[in-house]
């Protein structure tokens, strides 16, 4: 079929096919993609009305392409942290904290089951990074962990649940993020591992992800420096893998035996950009070097790569190689296949088992990293008076946040709840008034740029926080983003919680297991 299909299609027609456009709202598409990465407007207001919107933009883009597309986002924890109307799932790390392999396949199966239901057939997840440096501004708890043997353990499991439900996954993003402190947003980061720290780490997660028939691995703008390569000219340094042949054709395609598609991260990152004289010419050298799609291409890219290949520079094998991995992977999940429908709309039950999983996930994280003075679990004849204080710099989770104070009110506790704004004002007040007092900390990665750290405001609450006499043994803290925050800034609390997710799934587990509901059963993924 794919052999078939190859022969008879133009040279046009085979380099649309590795192009991944920039879907947004009002967008007109004039030629047939690979594939379209629905970003923005498009899917975050995406409420319930506007799903079929949504579906739309699928039906409009499937009517004008004679190959099937594949239609991704980045369904990182479950379909609703890209789409309103759909289930957020708990942050990967959380999925960790777990420890749960059958968790992590109904994790896959329900992100596939809710992105089918809006003709999506690919995700770039899950994220298959090590976080071993707990300053990375990127994956923290984007990441499962930092073990290889728990990630080799969980990572092949969520692929599965993904593809044997029809949604293709990604690996990302190889040769593994986690060890620099810098945003390959704005830099070329680099993995500082030796080869054999590599091999037994990264190489290890990746190389399971591939045993697990991965259908794609996304390169990232990160730098191997152990591995034997040909330096930059103009600058001396390693080049990302999204530009080395060393690093993906030598080692994920030949050494490591990937046969599927090796995709971009997006080309628009600092980190791509500058290694060429034009962020032109780097496409065709990302090409060259192995990538197989690229995520967002400039207007030029199909004429650049046409110009380079007619010329020789791009040997026609490279892109038949190309073309060749992604309609096997089309084909692989029934994407030819005849009378196939767009959507597959979701059964009541299937729609339960989504939620099942969410809730599971969220009550199973649970992680109760220290509680020295035994201050859980907490209740109304102990401490009536609850004084909660939410730290947090990102806005949308500050709505999440608010169910602490219901659910604590729900089980007979009087609540003080404040954001922070004016704890400078009433602290004195707020501690005398309240029995415990409870710091609600988030901050999340990839905001798209930045690093997790608390400032102005935010970082004003932490450093007064045991301003007041006695107030020591009167605090705890639960983490609902990074889990790292335990010692980076709480290391003086008692009582510290990891709960890794800002959700209101997450938000119940939390109070349900400081009332002694249930337990703190999770164990830290990572090392504290």
């Amino acid at each position: 079929m794919v052999q078939k299909l190859l022969s008879h299609m133009s040279l046009r027609d085979k380099i649309n096919q590795t192009i991944v456009i920039l879907m947004k709202k009002g967008q007109k598409v004039d030629f047939a993609p690979g594939a379209a990465f629905f970003f923005g407007q498009i899917i975050t207001e995406a409420d319930e009305e506007g799903l079929e919107q949504l579906r739309g933009y699928v039906r409009e883009l499937a009517d004008g392409s004679k190959i099937p597309l594949l239609i991704t986002s980045d369904f990182e924890n479950g379909c609703g942290s890209m789409v309103r109307a759909l289930t957020p799932l708990p942050y990967m790390m959380g999925l960790g904290a777990t420890a749960d392999p059958k968790l992590a396949y109904d994790y896959g199966k329900a992100t596939a089951l809710e992105a089918r239901s809006i003709g999506a057939n690919w995700t770039f997840s899950p994220v298959s990074d090590l976080n071993r440096n707990r300053r990375n501004p990127l994956i923290n708890n984007r990441g499962l962990t930092d073990d290889a043997e728990l990630g080799a353990k969980m990572l092949p499991q969520i692929i599965r649940g993904m593809q044997n439900n029809g949604l293709s996954a990604c690996a990302k993003h190889f040769p593994g993020d986690g060890m620099d402190y810098r945003d390959q947003h704005i830099t070329t980061t680099y993995n500082s591992c030796d080869m054999d720290d590599w091999r037994a780490t990264y190489g290890k997660v990746f190389a399971e992800t591939i045993a697990a028939g991965v259908d794609s691995i996304m390169a990232g703008h990160i730098g191997l420096p152990a591995y034997p390569q040909k330096l930059d000219d103009k600058y001396g340094m390693p080049l990302p893998a999204t530009l080395s042949k060393e690093l993906i054709t030598d080692l994920l395609k030949g050494e490591m035996g990937f046969g599927g598609i090796v995709v971009t991260d997006a080309i628009d990152m600092g980190g791509f950009a500058g290694w060429y004289d034009s962020q032109e010419q780097a496409e065709i050298e990302s090409f060259k070097a192995g990538c197989d799609m690229m995520l967002w291409p400039s207007a030029n890219y199909a004429d650049n790569l046409e110009k380079a290949i007619l010329s020789g520079e791009v040997p026609m094998s490279r892109l038949d190689d190309a073309v060749t991995r992604i309609l096997r992977v089309k084909e692989r999940r029934g994407l030819f296949a005849p009378n196939r429908a767009l959507f597959r709309d979701m059964s009541d039950a299937e729609k339960e088992f989504v939620l099942e999983v969410q809730k599971r996930c969220a009550y199973q994280s649970m992680t109760m990293v220290r509680d020295r003075v035994c201050a859980y679990p907490l209740s109304p004849e102990k401490t009536p008076k609850i004084g909660i204080c939410v730290i947090c710099q990102h806005e949308p989770a500050l709505e999440e946040a608010r169910a602490l104070k219901v659910e604590f009110e729900k089980r007979g506790f009087e609540v003080e709840y404040t954001e922070g704004e004016d704890m400078d004002k009433i602290r004195k007040d707020f501690y005398r008034r309240n029995d415990h007092i409870i710091y609600a900390a988030f901050s999340r990665p990839f905001r798209p740029i930045g690093f997790l750290d608390y400032s102005d405001k935010q970082a004003k609450l932490i450093q007064n926080m045991f301003m007041e006499p006695n107030s020591v043994e009167k605090i705890s803290v639960v983490s609902f983003g990074s889990p790292y925050f335990g010692s980076q800034y709480f290391e003086k609390v008692q009582t510290y919680v990891n709960a890794y997710s800002m959700l209101e799934c997450s938000v119940k587990a939390f109070v349900a297991a400081a009332c002694g509901e249930t337990d703190f059963p999770g164990k830290s993924p990572v090392v504290l």
